[in-house]
């Protein structure tokens, strides 16, 4: 039995070479398949974006930026629909803008780092992609290490540039931070840091501050030590020197989750509850920020600084009457900024890139700056602390001789609509 065998198998061998040997002689013919490449379409109303990609990614990157959406490539347990065509142009200047051009001119080879890194596809979807049994959304996802999918496109508002940072440029270098990774793996002492604080399954309830606190620079770092990593990178190259500062205070402190309950009795739970939570002390910095359950069922909370309280659950103030607040003892600013550190040798020996540099670069061409160099400041209401706050000045939708950078961009776009009247 286990000659026959052998005799089959060398028979097999024997008529498998014989065909080998033929095929490479015969003819094959034309391909079936259509290998011609066709030039775009001038008459199509989207021909300017379409050249704009071929020649800012496609070309140079091998990279496609695929703004009419992929039905077979979406999340199809979900309701998406597709980027408008005004919002796909802003978003593609301003991805060559401040991620291409930026690693471009801070990597060693610029061109060829990206060529080797860079996602093969970027797709983007017009609406929010909505999780409906968590209440979270996802802004963001990465595929294989070679496509990125970038969401509510449709949202886009180049006037908020903290909202930007926020659901788009933050999310591109998260990704990117994941396709990096992908490649070369970040130190597995990193995972360490933040040990026995990481929560899965309880991330998307955690407020900024309580995640500031236990060394997180946002809640979905705490969801896992390899969104920790890239969420240490997205955070520090977008957040603007105020943001910085305001991380860190808190994370100086300790801080509490309190559930509203109505206590004065008119049907409300609101601040005037929480007011008579606090003893007598209604200070802003105490009372923190109230978190209104959108759902309807009332169940506030507040997120607020621990205060050092009395026997009798009173606050205990400083000799100028302010409340005296409960440091942190987890050392989380200092944890956040160990974990910046990584991120910085990480990038400056695995792809020579200066992440301080790159973080510089991408800041000067987001705010404005005085004569002197330094950035611009301005005062806005914010509605979550109820006071007067500063933030940075958008250069982006700043204007100077009636033209705004974003329309500069725009023109190197729109400038191929001269190619369809010819």
């Amino acid at each position: 039995m286990k000659n026959k065998l052998n005799i089959l198998i060398l028979a097999a061998v024997a008529l498998a070479t014989i065909n080998m040997a033929s095929c490479t002689k015969d003819d094959l013919g034309p391909s079936i398949f259509d290998t011609k490449e066709y030039p775009l379409d001038r008459n199509l109303y989207t021909f300017p974006l379409d050249t704009f990609v071929k020649v800012n990614f496609l070309e140079p990157y091998n990279m496609k930026f695929l703004y009419r959406m992929q039905y077979i490539s979406s999340d199809k347990d979900k309701n998406l629909t597709p980027a408008s065509y005004e919002n796909s142009c802003k978003l593609a200047v301003l991805t060559k803008y401040l991620w291409y051009d930026a690693y471009k001119d801070v990597a060693e080879n610029g061109n060829t780092f990206l060529k080797l890194y860079s996602p093969r596809i970027i797709h983007v979807i017009g609406s929010k992609s909505l999780n409906t049994s968590s209440g979270t959304e996802t802004l963001g996802v990465t595929e294989g290490g070679t496509k990125v999918t970038l969401n509510r496109v449709n949202y886009l508002n180049p006037s908020d540039i903290d909202d930007m940072n926020e659901y788009f440029f933050e999310t591109m270098h998260h990704e990117f931070g994941h396709i990096l990774d992908n490649n070369k793996l970040h130190p597995t002492t990193f995972n360490l840091l933040s040990n026995g604080h990481y929560n899965a399954a309880g991330w998307s309830e955690t407020p900024d501050s309580v995640a500031h606190s236990l060394g997180f620079v946002s809640p979905y770092s705490s969801a896992s030590y390899t969104e920790d990593w890239v969420e240490t990178l997205g955070r520090y190259i977008t957040r603007d020197s105020l943001a910085m500062e305001k991380m860190y205070g808190t994370a100086e402190y300790e801080w509490e989750i309190i559930d509203l309950e109505d206590k004065n009795g008119d049907g409300d739970k609101d601040l005037s509850d929480y007011s008579y939570m606090t003893k007598g002390t209604v200070d802003i910095d105490t009372i923190g920020y109230l978190k209104i359950d959108e759902s309807g069922n009332g169940e506030h909370k507040v997120y607020r600084r621990v205060c050092e309280r009395d026997q009798n659950g009173n606050v205990v103030k400083d000799e100028n009457g302010q409340p005296k607040w409960v440091k942190n003892t987890l050392g989380a600013k200092q944890l956040i900024e160990q974990k910046i550190d990584y991120v910085r040798k990480y990038m400056k020996e695995q792809f020579g890139i200066d992440l301080d540099k790159l973080r510089d670069l991408i800041q000067a061409k987001q705010f404005r700056k005085g004569d002197d160099g330094e950035f611009l400041t301005e005062e806005f209401y914010n509605p979550t602390t109820k006071r007067m706050d500063k933030k940075m000045v958008n250069a982006i939708v700043y204007s100077e001789g009636g033209k705004t950078v974003l329309d500069t961009l725009l023109d190197e776009l729109n400038k191929y609509k001269e190619l369809q009247n010819k």
